[in-house]
């Protein structure tokens, strides 16, 4: 009997696609988390550098060098990225692709990243994943803050805040598309990757497809 003539209110009974948004919106949400902490674990990271150029400076020795000409500011900014970025981008890549199929803040918030297909990301398919997740925000907005202090007040101020801008829309739709349909961000895309629970506990097999009525 249906449960408007059997005096139920219909409401009470859980309409499928509701409860199925409500699972991906959990997960959104499980996402953002685990990416705090991967971020937390990268900014104590930068910590430790912080400290060992202190202490380096302490010692007598400058680690500063001329970086007014486009020459000098290019090389600076490599060398942030050799020390910073593109490790902390292989460290991710490099658990994700992992048996384990997580980054610390995915196992900590019990997930896993995977194939469609449910395999292991290969060594270069997660290392573009991270590059896009991380690296190239990160770069947008680290060239924007090299050329502030390096060149503050030149007319490339327009250019810092098209890269500004740049660096917010990536984020914000990176942060929107989690709440979107099944998920799955644009770097998750390009790269064919799905984040989800492992299949079962213990398991490496992630579930590669959405459940039914979720959406492509």
């Amino acid at each position: 009997m249906p449960s408007h003539e059997a005096g139920l209110p219909c409401h009470t009974l859980p309409v499928p696609s509701t409860v199925i948004r409500r699972k991906m919106a959990l997960l959104a949400i499980r996402r953002i988390a685990a990416t705090m902490v991967d971020y937390a674990l990268v900014m104590a990271y930068v910590g430790a550098l912080v400290l060992i150029g202190v202490s380096v400076r302490a010692a007598g020795f400058s680690l500063t060098f001329g970086i007014d000409g486009f020459a000098g500011r290019a090389v600076a900014q490599l060398a942030a990225m050799a020390v910073l970025t593109i490790p902390a981008t292989m460290w991710l890549a490099s658990r994700e692709a992992s048996e384990r199929r997580a980054t610390p803040g995915k196992r900590l918030l019990g997930l896993a990243v995977a194939t469609r297909s449910g395999e292991t990301l290969s060594r270069p398919r997660a290392f573009a994943r991270s590059a896009l997740k991380l690296l190239i925000p990160w770069e947008l907005a680290h060239t924007a803050i090299w050329n502030v202090f390096t060149w503050p007040g030149a007319p490339s101020d327009g250019l810092n805040m098209v890269l500004f801008a740049l660096t917010y829309l990536l984020l914000i739709v990176y942060a929107v598309t989690l709440f979107l349909g099944t998920g799955r961000t644009p770097y998750d895309r390009l790269c064919g990757s799905v984040v989800s629970e492992p299949a079962r506990p213990g398991g490496l097999t992630a579930r590669a497809h959405p459940p039914a009525g979720s959406g492509r």
